[in-house]
């Protein structure tokens, strides 16, 4: 079919560049409620289209120029072949679409939410002046010997103190993945590791080792750091995505403690968990 001398092809190019791949007058450019097709007597307009394209990049999916309105045409014809059967009906269907419903419903809130937080560079600055305040300011240079019990981690301790190798030790004993190397860690942020083992690790000078096993998730370990360093922190510009992140979700959470706070909330003890 034919729309003012638009082809669907030049259509589409429309829909994905948002101009025309041929010249057109202004007054030739169509409307969003243009309507583009006709399925079973229901309209179809550019703008629904339009709408459907932008779901559909929104998730990633890859968008093919030339086949979009065959593909929203598909699902019209499948969507009109549902309703005759009545699956709009079913209990099933109704719960699915109050859950979509109630999905809507949120991130619209939220976007109107969002539309007035301040994103400026201002507010933005402040908050990196937080982050970098509460940021590790220095890396840490480490080798570690992992063993699964106690006992192994104060045997490997007396040997150190003995004189024996960290290096050889490490290969010999340590059950981690850095053992064939020593034990060698590289250059880590306290951020990096998890607790036990940066809270250990903050506790040690260069060149010493930890006079105590450490236990952590993955067994015993006994650590030896090598070197410290300062570090600089990463710059406003490099952040400011991050940043517009961090700003937007405590947004969030401070308007949903504000609805949590005047709220009235029951929570409801599951049947099945009252027998018990």
């Amino acid at each position: 079919m034919k729309l003012r001398h638009i082809t669907q092809a030049a259509m589409i190019g429309l829909l994905i560049t948002g101009t025309s791949q041929i010249t057109l007058a202004k007054d030739q450019a169509p409307a969003s409620d243009e309507v583009i097709a006709v399925v079973n007597g229901t309209n179809v307009t550019l703008g629904d289209v339009q709408i459907y394209l932008s779901s559909k990049a929104a998730t990633g999916a890859p968008v093919d120029p030339g086949n979009v309105l065959n593909e929203y045409i598909n699902r019209e014809l499948i969507k009109q072949a549902a309703l005759k059967a009545g699956i709009d009906k079913e209990a099933d269907f109704k719960k699915a679409m109050e859950i979509q419903r109630t999905t809507l419903l949120v991130n619209a809130m939220l976007s109107k939410k969002m539309d007035k937080v301040d994103l400026s560079d201002a507010a933005l600055k402040k908050e990196y002046n937080e982050q970098i305040k509460s940021a590790p300011q220095e890396e840490y240079k480490a080798r570690h010997i992992l063993v699964k019990t106690e006992d192994e981690a104060k045997e490997i301790i007396k040997s150190l103190e003995d004189g024996t190798d960290f290096v050889k030790l490490a290969k010999e004993k340590s059950i981690g993945p850095s053992g064939p190397n020593g034990g060698d860690l590289g250059w880590f942020k306290s951020t990096t590791m998890v607790p036990e083992f940066a809270d250990a690790v903050a506790t040690l000078k260069d060149g010493e080792i930890t006079k105590a096993p450490v236990k952590t998730q993955f067994g015993w370990h006994v650590i030896k750091l090598e070197e410290t360093r300062k570090v600089d922190p990463p710059s406003f510009d490099s952040m400011k995505d991050k940043l517009r992140s961090i700003v937007a979700n405590k947004a969030i959470q401070n308007y949903l403690s504000e609805l949590h706070k005047n709220a009235k909330i029951e929570l409801k003890q599951p049947a099945g968990d009252k027998a018990k």
